[in-house]
């Protein structure tokens, strides 16, 4: 009975896990110079994420906490609350005029909360995670004083979780050991203008898109057994903005808020 109560709350955190885990920063569609490299050290979060996801039944009949069943084949409904945030760097390049080519990685941790039948589980875990991201930028149509730009941006990033704890205490005490591995596609399209007078060092570049998330999930519970995995897809606009302080350095924000909201703000640094 222990190992199945375990099999539930591990599925129940495996689906609200994969659809909250953090989406990769666009930052600004702005074409860079030949040979320039750009350095971003940002911190990114997420607030407030509440989504429902139906569970499948595997025929399997059990009693979770005594005073409801799970039906033999059929389905259940699990809610979920989560909050984290991760410090990021990011080093982009662009060796020619429209493409430009980036890594990022960082450390973060993330709460989440689990609505069983009677209570909420809140699971934590004391190990940083970590958060790995590659991606590709093309400036479609530069920003020119007749427009704004454009620019199509594709990214994949790694992301891998462990959970130590969880409260109240469960059948199985206090303690488990699980971890969460996130495979995260994107796609976006975005466009942008800066704003600046002639001859000033200042310049403001609101800019805004939308993207489509594919999360590919697997959750390992390495004292109960097993591995359950699975596909979050999500469609989100996103607005950003990049406040240039100097010729070379920056300051910027980007939210998104769709399945909770994510948010980034940092600094940027070019050279060429």
């Amino acid at each position: 009975m222990v190992a199945v109560k375990r099999g539930f709350l591990s599925l129940g955190v495996f689906f609200l896990f994969a659809a909250h885990a953090r989406a990769n920063l666009l930052y600004s569609p702005r074409q860079l110079s030949s040979g320039t490299w750009e350095v971003l050290a940002y911190y990114q979060g997420v607030q407030g994420q509440d989504l429902n996801f139906s569970l499948a039944g595997n025929g399997t009949c059990a009693t979770q906490t005594g005073n409801r069943s799970f039906a033999c084949g059929g389905t259940e409904k699990v809610g979920g609350k989560g909050d984290g945030g991760a410090a990021m760097v990011r080093l982009a390049y662009q060796p020619y005029e429209s493409m430009q080519y980036y890594a990022a990685f960082g450390a973060g941790d993330y709460t989440l909360r689990v609505d069983s039948i009677s209570q909420t589980n809140v699971l934590t875990g004391e190990r940083p995670g970590q958060l790995y991201q590659i991606g590709v930028k093309d400036v479609l149509w530069p920003d020119t004083i007749v427009g704004p730009g454009l620019a199509a941006d594709v990214s994949f990033g790694w992301q891998r979780y462990w959970f130590n704890e969880t409260h109240p205490e469960q059948a199985f005490g206090y303690s488990i050991d699980q971890r969460l591995d996130v495979l995260l596609t994107q796609v976006a399209l975005e466009t942008g203008h800066l704003f600046k007078q002639e001859g000033w060092r200042v310049g403001v570049e609101p800019y805004g898109g939308v993207k489509w998330m594919r999360l590919q999930a697997w959750l390992k519970d390495f004292q109960g057994g097993g591995r359950v995995g699975g596909i979050q897809d999500t469609v989100t606009p996103f607005l950003g903005v990049h406040l240039q302080t100097y010729e070379k350095e920056g300051l910027f924000a980007e939210a998104s808020f769709v399945n909770g909201w994510q948010y980034g703000a940092g600094l940027s640094l070019r050279f060429n």
